[in-house]
């Protein structure tokens, strides 16, 4: 979660990223009461860019 910053690409082409807020928060309130909504697609995406490629023995054969 980010507060005052958007980290990713611009909503709109109106401005270029990152835009950062300069104003004050003088208060964040995250209601996470409702129900979960999982997003399985986006789980299995997480999970596949967080994978490490198989370790290769390098030309000398030490690992």
């Amino acid at each position: 979660m980010a507060c005052g910053a958007n980290p990713g690409s611009a909503v709109t082409p109106d401005y270029r990223a990152p835009f950062p807020f300069t104003g004050t928060l003088h208060s964040v309130t995250v209601d996470l009461s409702g129900d979960l909504i999982v997003d399985a697609e986006s789980e299995m995406r997480m999970h596949m860019a967080r994978q490490q490629p198989p370790h290769r023995a390098d030309r000398t054969g030490v690992n």
